[in-house]
């Protein structure tokens, strides 16, 4: 959605399109997670002028921002943040089966060299360890598939600043998903040049195990992490990463187990969004 938005002349995206400035702004990001030093603690934006200096001082941009999936997730930092950097932001919000968001942060982990346990389920049952020893959110795979607290929040502060979409709706119509959200940001989607969705951050099993682990170690490298971004365009590495990774769905075990988890979580969120979640998302 990010990069969809990006690809519009009227719309700025941050690089790096996640911050973290609302939910950790003046605080320093200090996560234990494995990794998490080489990652979300060594990229986090806490500080204001160089949150900031993100943006361009010039153009004519009419909606400019970024994509912080933290921000949703810690509002007691975020929201209050909000009102102070700019008070009538639009929000935008898409949300994904809670089943399927949390493997998948699993096997972004995973895929990474990260994630210790091979087990989606062991490290589900892992997780209130891991955020009482301060791993950050990534790792909360449950926790941050509760959405409607949030989402209650959001909206109770920012009303109908707030909009909300369903991943389903992007992987059904991607084009009118992605022109809706384009006219709620503020642009006129005609101008844009193209409203095809790549996809980026993907997850799954490695086609090739011996270029995901060349990628790791260079991922952990940062002199050679650095020349590769300035070399390398990020859509391009994001091809590289995406077809080297095959598609791996949860099992329908997996499903049964957790869908009790959430599905208090969906009533209350069909409550907050006045619609009800896909059929899918309880299935």
């Amino acid at each position: 959605m990010a990069e969809a938005l990006r690809a519009h002349p009227d719309v700025f995206v941050t690089q790096p399109k996640e911050p973290h400035y609302f939910a950790l702004g003046g605080r320093p990001a200090t996560f234990t997670g494995p990794g998490d030093d080489t990652t979300i603690n060594r990229v986090a934006i806490t500080d204001v002028d160089q949150y900031l200096a993100l943006y361009p001082e010039a153009g004519n941009y009419l909606a400019l921002g970024e994509g912080s999936v933290s921000t949703l997730y810690y509002p007691e930092h975020s929201i209050p943040a909000i009102r102070a950097m700019n008070p009538e932001m639009r929000i935008v919000i898409m949300l994904r089966d809670p089943v399927n968001r949390a493997f998948s942060s699993f096997q972004y982990l995973s895929v990474r060299g990260f994630e210790p346990l091979p087990d989606f389920l062991a490290a589900v049952e892992d997780e209130p360890r891991r955020r009482e020893l301060g791993w950050h959110h990534l790792w909360h795979y449950t926790s941050m598939s509760h959405y409607a607290a949030d989402v209650e929040q959001f909206r109770t502060a920012f009303g109908d600043q707030v909009g909300v979409w369903f991943h389903d709706d992007l992987d059904s119509d991607p084009t009118g998903t992605i022109e809706a959200i384009q006219r709620f940001v503020g642009v006129d989607p005609s101008r844009s040049a193209s409203s095809d969705v790549q996809r980026v951050n993907a997850s799954g099993q490695p086609r090739v195990p011996a270029l995901q682990a060349a990628m790791q170690w260079g991922g952990r490298h940062a002199g050679l992490r650095g020349v590769v971004k300035r070399v390398v365009p990020f859509g391009v590495r994001e091809r590289i990463r995406s077809a080297n990774l095959a598609p791996n769905a949860t099992t329908s075990d997996v499903r049964a187990q957790l869908r009790p988890t959430f599905a208090k979580d969906l009533l209350r969120l069909e409550e907050v969004l006045g619609r009800s979640v896909p059929a899918s998302w309880s299935v």
